[in-house]
């Protein structure tokens, strides 16, 4: 499968679901819970974007917010002991989208990152589902 296809695949599995969840979540409660739902669901799901490694490392992105966080994140896994615990790898995909919605969070009190969280749940949902069934996406 060449990488146009397995990105098409990748973005349809994984992205339609949230999408919809996103829909009904901002239908039945306030609009800023699913913007923070999105955080917590799309920044895990583009650093696993097939291709966007090489992007966000390429001499063109060296200065961008996306590619600083990438390397945070890297830089996160990194610290990572070689055989990390079976949580250990799932909270550090939590720690960039937790720190912007903690950000987000001082700018207004009334938000809550709980949404943030659900929706990173939902994406190591998507990873749980994944090994499962064997779609073979991450």
């Amino acid at each position: 499968m060449d990488q146009k296809q397995k990105r098409q695949k990748y973005y349809l599995y994984g992205l339609l679901p949230a999408l919809v969840f996103w829909g009904l979540l901002t239908l039945f409660t306030d609009p800023v819970f699913g913007v923070f739902f999105m955080l917590g669901y799309s920044w895990p799901f583009m650093y696993y974007t097939p291709g966007f490694e090489e992007k966000a490392l390429s001499r063109s992105y060296r200065f961008s917010f996306l590619g600083n966080l990438f390397r945070f994140q890297q830089y996160l896994f990194n610290l990572l002991p070689e055989n990390p615990l079976f949580w250990m790898k799932p909270f550090a995909r939590l720690m960039i989208p937790f720190l912007i919605s903690g950000v987000l969070s001082i700018i207004n009190p009334n938000w809550s990152p709980l949404f943030t969280i659900l929706g990173w749940g939902c994406f190591e949902g998507f990873v749980f589902l994944n090994k499962k069934m064997g779609w073979g996406f991450i």
